[in-house]
């Protein structure tokens, strides 16, 4: 006598009611890694205009260390990437300085307000700085007391 053959089960494989909740289940966290994804990628890039604006005010900031607003009041500095565009504008009117317990001293001294902008960038806001301005005012034939480098 032959022993009995098993027969397959009935059970075997997967229903078509399994295989559609197994897809709305992938489909669920696919778009949840989707949002995650996209939202990461704006935040990048908000810290690159972030980074890109910090680096561009600090270039104003120093161009601004090195100008003199009553020498030239008004101007441009192209960095390569990107000019940067000033103008000063006098808040205070020009005084003489003075020299500890000698008087008046060799320069006209005077606060102006320098604007710093980005002309070809408008996405940018101008960087404003109050700054000192100075001109020698020795009379011709007299020596500077400006320190020579």
């Amino acid at each position: 006598m032959k022993p009995p053959q098993a027969s397959a089960p009935a059970t075997a494989g997967f229903t078509l009611i399994e295989v559609i909740v197994a897809l709305v289940i992938l489909s669920a966290g696919l778009l949840a890694f989707y949002e995650f994804l996209a939202s990461s990628l704006r935040a990048a890039d908000r810290v690159r205009a972030a980074a890109e604006a910090y680096d561009r005010d600090q270039n104003a900031l120093a161009l601004a260390s090195t100008l003199n607003p009553m020498a030239t009041p008004d101007g441009d500095f192209d960095i390569g990437p990107y000019r940067i565009r000033w103008h000063a504008t006098p808040i205070t009117p020009p005084e003489r300085s003075a020299t500890l317990g000698a008087g008046p001293g060799p320069f006209a001294v005077a606060l102006y307000r320098v604007v710093l902008d980005f002309p070809d960038d408008e996405q940018f806001s101008p960087v404003a700085v109050t700054k000192l301005g100075y001109h020698s005012e020795n009379a011709p034939g007299q020596p500077s007391h400006e320190p020579v480098n």
